[in-house]
């Protein structure tokens, strides 16, 4: 049975994109004025902002009051991300220029996801990011198409996030 391929939008200031597999995903550079990654069709839904560790840390410690501006308009999407090419252990090994403690990054880490709703993933190196964000956009896609999965209905409510509950489960 053929599948579409599902078309991710990356933008046009994304320096390093991810490639995709392209027997599942096709890509198409565009201007986005909030993150780095989105899906066609669901533009105005779900958006993914891509961090390098040292681009995380230098974001959320060295140019926060800009970045809590970005923070406000991702908390507006009913699905917005944070994926970090890094996990904990390379924050607690100080694998990043900077002088901030570990506990100061994580500490933002987690005040973005309590105070906007937005996640930090912690996704590991950057094969390990595609994967899952692959696996993530799919899931996405298939949810606000409305395609069962694990027993839950993929409709989508008033608020569209793999985050929060979607429909009813059992």
């Amino acid at each position: 049975m053929a599948t579409d391929l599902i078309t991710v939008l990356i933008d046009t200031r994304e320096q390093r994109p991810f490639s995709f597999d392209h027997s599942r995903f096709t890509t198409q550079r565009a201007t986005m004025r909030t993150g780095d990654y989105t899906v066609l069709g669901l533009e105005k839904e779900l958006v993914i902002e891509r961090k390098n560790l040292g681009d995380f840390v230098g974001t959320v410690i060295g140019d926060w009051l800009r970045f809590k501006k970005e923070l406000i308009r991702m908390a507006a999407f009913d699905t917005a991300a944070i994926v970090v090419e890094a996990n904990l252990d390379d924050v607690f090994a100080r694998r990043y220029e900077s002088d901030a403690e570990p506990s100061s990054i994580i500490g933002r880490a987690n005040a973005i996801h309590l105070d906007f709703g937005v996640p930090v993933l912690w996704w590991g190196p950057r094969t390990g990011c595609v994967v899952m964000l692959e696996s993530y956009l799919e899931l996405a896609v298939k949810k606000t198409s409305g395609i069962r999965i694990d027993g839950a209905t993929g409709n989508r409510g008033p608020s569209f996030s793999p985050f929060k509950p979607i429909g009813k489960v059992g």
